[in-house]
């Protein structure tokens, strides 16, 4: 029996801990996330205010274009493999832009800083479900 009540308290507690998470997420809007990506950047990279600025208009954009190609995907989820594609292909050409803008804001160190604290990032992630070997 207490077993089953541990059990029992144990899911709960996991449960509510995941809901939780994606929870704070929704609550956060468009203009608060970039703020919070900037200021992430500005304290890992060490930028000054007007760099802080050009990078929250940076953020901002890139995720009002994100939830474009968000509905677009939802709108085409029986598209063939053409079509997506396509699409990963403009979210390439985006990826560039981005870094290009990206580059014109911070000084070479800082980009290269960045660029290894993104190599880190891609490292640490977990290998796609296609590419994981059990």
């Amino acid at each position: 029996m207490k077993k089953l009540i541990t059990v029992v308290f144990l899911f709960l507690g996991i449960s509510v801990f995941a809901q939780e998470r994606g929870a704070a997420r929704a609550e956060i809007s468009q203009d608060e996330m970039a703020t919070l990506r900037a200021k992430r950047l500005v304290m890992q990279l060490d930028l000054n205010t007007d760099q802080e600025e050009k990078l929250k208009k940076l953020f901002a954009k890139r995720i009002e274009a994100n939830k474009e190609l968000k509905e677009e995907i939802q709108k085409n989820k029986d598209a063939d493999r053409a079509e997506k594609a396509e699409m990963r292909k403009e979210r390439m050409e985006m990826n560039e832009e981005q870094k290009a803008e990206l580059r014109e804001i911070l000084t070479e160190e800082q980009y290269i800083k960045w660029e290894q604290l993104q190599e880190k990032r891609r490292k640490g992630r977990k290998a796609p479900m296609r590419e994981r070997k059990n």
